[in-house]
């Protein structure tokens, strides 16, 4: 369970702060992760599911930061009225 915060964590500061596609950065935590616990314990459901949710989570973590960037910037469009 803490990794997963700490993958929602780390996907939403990269979100929030990394410009371009180096926001996408912390995905890779998640997946060298589980990459590694396949390959010394073996591959199992447990492992591939927990590997794909911390991908999810980090991926929502990100995209949530990118959304906080874009608000704070005023991303959003101003009306001509």
């Amino acid at each position: 369970m803490v990794g997963f915060v700490v993958f929602f964590v780390a996907g939403f500061v990269f979100g929030y702060a990394a410009p371009g596609l180096s926001a996408f950065i912390p995905v890779l935590f998640p997946l060298v992760i589980g990459l590694y616990t396949g390959l010394t314990q073996g591959f199992d459901g447990h492992i591939v599911l927990f590997t794909l949710l911390g991908i999810v989570v980090t991926l929502v973590g990100i995209v949530l930061g990118r959304m906080l960037t874009a608000r704070l910037e005023g991303g959003e469009p101003r009306s001509s009225t």
